[in-house]
C-alpha cells in the first residue's frame, strides 16, 4: 500500500458562492450564462450520462441539454437549464435533489427531480476559489519554513510542498487572465449535503452544504502530474476515484484522505461501477475491464471481443452486468461469467445506460437517446 501524504493545510477553506446570474466578462464564455435552447430534437443531441430516480429518467449532454422522461411514458421533455455548456455527469441524492456538472467549471443543482436547474458554480468563481486557496496555502508553508527549529528533512518536505503550491497558484492566476477551461467530469452525491466533483487536470472539489460552498481537495490525492480524474464510485462508506494513466484511489473516510491503489493498467480509465455483489469494476481505453472483489486491493481482467473504449456499466437482472462503449458495443455478463456482445444498429459511441421498467435498455451517447431490447443480449439465438 502506497503512503498517502495529507498536507497540514488540508483543512480547506470554504467560500460561499452565489448562483445568481451574471454577465460573462469574456465573450468566449457567454455559453456559461446563456440558457440551454429549447429544441424539438433535444433527445438527438450528444448525451453523456443518464440516471433513474423513482419518478423519471434524467439524461444530460451537449449545449446544456437535460432531458427527462417519466417512468412508463414514451415522451421526453427538455428541462429548464441556465447554461449551454457541455454537461458531463449527473447524480441524485434523493428523488428530487440532484446535481449536474460540465465544462467551464459549471455545477448545477435541481430540487424538483431534474425538471429545472440552478447554477451553483461557474468557471470564473472556481478560479477565484483556487487562487484564494493556493495563496493561503503558500502563506502557511512560508510561515512554517520560517521556523528555525525545523530539521533538514522537515524543511525539504515543506520546500517541496511550497514549490507545488506555487505552481498551482501560478496556474490559477494565469487562468484568471485567460478564462476558465477546466471541465468537471463526474459528480458523486454522498448525501443531501455532501458531494464530490472531479475533473480535468486533477480537479477535486468537496461540499458539505449541498453545493453552497466548496473546498479544494486536489492536494488530498497523489497526482503530481495533474492527470484527469474521470470517474467516482462508492461502496458504503468507501469511495473510489479513477482517471488517466491508470490512476486509482480509495478513501475510507468520505473523501477526507485518499490512498493510491496498485493499478492493473496504465491506460486511461473512463468509468467505474460497484455492482450488486459489491464488486468494483473499472474500465476504459481499448476495452480494458477489470474487477476487484476486495475493494481495489487486487484485480482480475475481463476481455471483450471488440477492443473499443468501455464507458459505463449497470446492474442487470439475475446478478448480471451490462457494459456499453464505443462503436455501439453493448455487452452482457451473466452471473456465471458468460459474456455476450452485440453492436447497436446505430454504431454510435455509447456513454451510459439505464434499465427500463420492462427490462429493456435506454442508451445515451453520440446520437442522443437510443433503445435496445434486453433479449438481444440475454436470449441465445
Amino acid at each position: 500500500m502506497i503512503r498517502t501524504r495529507v498536507c497540514a493545510s488540508a483543512v480547506a477553506l470554504a467560500f460561499s458562492l452565489t448562483a445568481a446570474a451574471q454577465d460573462a466578462p469574456v465573450d468566449d464564455y457567454d455559453v456559461i450564462y446563456a440558457p440551454a435552447m429549447i429544441a424539438p430534437e433535444a433527445t438527438s443531441a450528444v448525451l453523456t450520462e443518464i440516471t433513474s430516480t423513482a419518478d423519471r429518467q434524467v439524461a444530460v449532454g451537449d449545449y446544456g441539454v437535460v432531458v427527462t422522461r417519466e417512468h412508463g411514458s414514451e415522451a421526453w421533455q427538455q428541462a429548464d437549464v441556465p447554461t449551454s455548456v457541455f454537461l458531463t455527469s449527473v447524480d441524485f441524492a434523493s428523488d428530487s435533489l440532484g446535481w449536474a456538472v460540465g465544462h467551464h467549471g459549471v455545477i448545477l443543482k435541481t430540487t424538483d427531480g431534474g425538471l429545472s436547474w440552478q447554477r451553483q458554480l461557474d468557471g470564473f468563481q472556481y478560479i477565484d476559489l483556487q487562487v484564494a486557496y493556493y495563496q493561503q496555502r503558500v502563506n502557511e508553508l512560508e510561515e512554517e519554513l520560517a521556523n528555525d527549529e525545523l530539521d533538514a528533512d522537515a524543511a525539504a518536505e515543506l520546500e517541496f510542498l511550497l514549490d507545488e503550491a506555487l505552481f498551482r497558484l501560478d496556474n490559477a492566476t494565469f487562468a484568471k487572465e485567460e478564462g476558465p477551461t477546466k471541465p468537471f467530469l463526474d459528480v458523486l452525491a454522498l448525501s443531501a449535503d455532501e458531494l464530490l466533483v472531479s475533473g480535468a487536470y486533477g480537479a477535486l472539489l468537496y461540499s458539505a452544504d449541498g453545493g453552497d460552498s466548496w473546498q479544494i481537495f486536489d492536494e488530498r490525492i497523489e497526482n503530481p502530474d495533474g492527470f484527469h480524474l474521470n470517474a467516482m464510485q462508492r461502496s458504503g462508506e468507501t469511495l473510489f476515484l479513477a482517471g488517466e494513466a491508470g490512476q486509482l484511489f480509495r478513501s475510507n473516510d468520505r473523501g477526507t484522505t485518499w490512498e493510491t491503489l496498485d493499478s492493473p493498467y496504465y491506460g486511461s480509465f473512463f468509468g467505474m461501477y460497484v455492482d450488486q455483489q459489491d464488486r468494483l469494476w473499472v474500465y476504459g481505453l481499448r476495452g480494458n475491464i477489470f474487477v476487484s472483489e476486495d475493494q481495489g486491493d487486487s484485480f482480475t481482467q475481463l476481455k471483450l471481443e471488440d477492443p473499443v473504449n468501455i464507458n459505463a456499466a449497470v446492474n442487470a437482472p439475475a446478478n448480471g452486468l451490462y457494459f456499453v462503449g464505443n462503436a455501439g458495443v453493448v455487452a452482457y455478463l451473466s452471473e456465471s461469467g458468460e459474456l455476450t456482445e452485440q453492436t447497436h444498429k446505430s454504431g454510435a459511441a455509447l456513454t451510459d445506460l439505464v434499465i427500463n421498467d420492462d427490462g429493456d435498455l435506454t442508451l445515451v451517447g453520440q446520437r442522443g437517446v437510443l433503445s435496445m431490447p434486453s433479449s438481444a443480449l440475454t436470449e441465445k439465438e
